[in-house]
């Protein structure tokens, strides 16, 4: 396994070191990409939960490291934390963990240091045990401002929660749902009559029916937007109702407005991005009709009954499914993330006919860029007006003040673990 640690300690320390996404970060480790399948999950499993108890880990370094380790010597840094979240944290034999990083640290020299570094401490576990709390693996940019607006009780719950696998959720078609045994099929459980969950082994491709188009990925929290669409138009031909879908690609919400028969265009600004929606498309056997364009630069003759947004973020909401957002300070970054959703926002009024809807959706939980978002387009445009789904929204996640929903990551009832997630919903009056 001294291999796949090698690479899994290169993966992250291009991470660290660069703002690497994990997925181009493997993806662009030569090393990684000659490995089997079975020794590719082993590198993902070992730096994808070093990222999530990355603040842990980093406390046991800094109470037991009294000179910190130099600029230079960062890659040893990353094989520490590897080593050391996998002798906390994961069910791996111990002297494996410690032999191992100590024959690759003699190439740098730091063979003595490494190895006496972790015997102490694999000696001392259970005392370390007693100082580690989850809510440091939270960056303070996201933990203050839940403290400031969803209280301590939602950030431990937040912290206990991400640092677990997170699972995977399939959206069966509605056509399809009665066919099949679907709990059997896919080994998972039913979380709405069509979001079944199931364990995430990355073998997506693989799973039964997959190709035959019965299903797609898409996590429970962002099926929720087009069933609150579909909800307002419950009465009324759907196929009658227009509805634009803002940065539609991978397409998941595309497909939903498409089974419940709305006229959907779809608008997405990648050329690669609309590549994979074509792909899904014609797996799925669905025809949808794609613009490729600026969002800032579109026109229509036609307005839309009905606009969905689904805006650029910070992403806080993914911190389970994509942890190295919790090594980034995204205080800068969230600033001008707040000007181009306020902008998409604005853009949206140009297009929607009087009487019509602005769902406007994020995957964060940053209130800048959800309910502060919604305050400021309400303040700004007195001709419109929040419309409250409490009643529809129930057992969803955290109803908030005005018509707001907020899904915590992990949230979601005892039955899912949803990604984090924020919904509004404005209508046009005059």
């Amino acid at each position: 396994m001294s291999n796949t640690r090698e690479i899994a300690t290169e993966v992250l320390t291009n991470i660290y070191s660069k703002f690497e996404f994990f997925e181009n970060a493997v993806l662009l480790n030569k090393n990684y990409c000659r490995l089997s399948g079975r020794d590719k999950a082993f590198v993902r499993y070992l730096v994808l939960n070093t990222l999530r108890r990355n603040g842990q880990v980093d406390k046991v370094i800094n109470d037991f490291v009294k000179i910190p380790i130099k600029k230079k010597n960062f890659y040893i840094l990353n094989l520490l934390r590897l080593s050391i979240c996998q002798i906390l944290f994961l069910n791996i034999k111990e002297y494996s963990i410690v032999n191992t990083a100590v024959e690759i640290s003699k190439k740098y020299k730091f063979d003595k240091f490494v190895n006496g570094l972790l015997r102490e401490i694999c000696r001392n576990k259970n005392k370390i045990f007693q100082n580690l709390e989850p809510n440091t693996n939270i960056p303070s940019w996201i933990k203050n401002d839940i403290i400031k607006n969803l209280g301590k009780e939602t950030l431990k719950k937040i912290s206990e929660g991400i640092v677990y696998e997170p699972n995977l959720n399939i959206k069966i078609k509605v056509s399809c749902v009665k066919e099949k045994n679907w709990e059997k099929v896919l080994n998972g459980k039913f979380i709405f009559a069509d979001v079944l969950k199931t364990h995430n082994d990355g073998l997506i491709e693989k799973k039964p029916f997959f190709s035959e188009g019965d299903w797609w990925i898409q996590n429970v929290s962002s099926t929720l937007p087009v069933r609150l669409i579909s909800k307002i138009f419950q009465n009324v031909d759907k196929s009658k109702v227009s509805v634009l879908d803002v940065g539609a690609a991978p397409g998941g919400k595309t497909f939903q407005l498409i089974e419940e028969n709305f006229n959907v265009k779809s608008l997405e600004i990648s050329q690669r991005r609309i590549r994979r929606l074509k792909q899904n498309l014609q797996r799925l056997k669905f025809d949808a009709n794609i613009i490729c364009q600026d969002f800032f630069n579109y026109k229509c003759s036609d307005l839309f009954d009905c606009i969905l947004i689904d805006a650029p973020c910070s992403a806080s909401g993914l911190i389970q499914k994509k942890p190295e957002i919790l090594i980034r300070d995204k205080e800068e970054n969230i600033k001008e993330l707040i000007h181009k959703q306020q902008r998409m926002l604005e853009k949206s009024k140009e297009l929607l006919k009087i009487g019509g809807y602005l769902v406007y959706c994020v995957c964060s939980i940053h209130s800048s860029e959800g309910s502060n978002q919604a305050d400021i387009f309400l303040r700004k445009n007195k001709n419109f007006k929040i419309i409250e789904f409490n009643n529809i929204a129930n057992n969803f996640g955290k109803y908030l003040n005005k018509g707001m929903l907020l899904i915590t990551p992990g949230g979601f009832g005892i039955n899912a673990e949803a990604d984090g997630f924020f919904i509004s919903i404005f209508k046009r009056i005059k």
